[in-house]
């Protein structure tokens, strides 16, 4: 029998009874979640694999001109000039076919 749609729905479940408390430890609220379903074992491991996903990333807010901001604007100008590179490489070799 395929469990998986078993344990997607039960780490949605998790994820609104992780909604009440964001501020709480991730792993000590499943294992008293998994306790209060009689949730244990392979079960448990396997929602957990999927519900670890689910806390949400933490946000950063970057100054405008602040060192950070520099770096991540000269990141993206060797991300997109390599991207700019590779795309000239394929408009030629199409051209040339």
């Amino acid at each position: 029998m395929n469990k998986k749609p078993f344990y997607k729905e039960q780490a949605e479940q998790f994820k609104g009874y992780f909604s009440k408390y964001p501020d709480r430890d991730l792993l000590s609220l499943f294992a008293e979640w998994c306790e209060s379903k009689d949730i244990a074992g392979k079960d448990k491991h396997y929602i957990w694999k999927i519900a670890r996903h689910l806390k949400p990333l933490d946000k950063k807010d970057i100054e405008k001109g602040s060192e950070e901001a520099v770096r991540i604007g000269e990141l993206i100008n060797v991300i997109f000039g390599a991207d700019l590179e590779k795309l000239k490489k394929i408009a030629e070799k199409k051209g040339k076919e």
